[in-house]
């Protein structure tokens, strides 16, 4: 098989290995602790989950297949890797950074919100929408 059509298919199999693990963590972000802050919010989690988990495979998948001899010649192969690791992770850092910033208020918002509700006590309303 051609090098450069490995490289090539590598590199599609990359995307898709983080696009799906990105996602199941976007997904299980939203399970957790739904987000607020609307759609803008909701693209900046799925960046930064998509950064973070980026990071094994793109090593791996490196070392393995794109640059075989980095074992042997660390000092030389290794700093491409590296500089995209590094990246990659202040990516995300980033992009959680900013999630945050624009989740804060919406967030302070639905938690001022649930506390009144908390706060008012069980209602007749309540009684009989409750099912019990």
């Amino acid at each position: 098989m051609d090098p450069s059509l490995v490289k090539q298919l590598t590199l599609i199999a990359l995307v898709a290995i983080v696009l799906r693990l990105g996602l199941l963590v976007h997904q299980r972000s939203l399970t957790n602790k739904p987000i607020h802050g609307g759609a803008l919010s909701q693209l900046l989690n799925l960046l930064s989950g998509m950064c973070f988990v980026a990071i094994l495979p793109t090593v791996c998948l490196s070392v393995l297949i794109l640059h075989p001899g980095a074992l042997s010649f660390a000092g030389l192969i290794w700093h491409p890797i590296l500089f995209t690791v590094i990246s990659l992770g202040l990516g995300s850092f980033v992009f959680a950074l900013l999630h945050a910033l624009v989740e804060r208020a919406p967030l302070q918002r639905a938690e001022r919100e649930a506390a009144a509700v908390k706060a008012r006590g069980w209602t007749e309303e309540d009684a009989k929408t409750s099912g019990l």
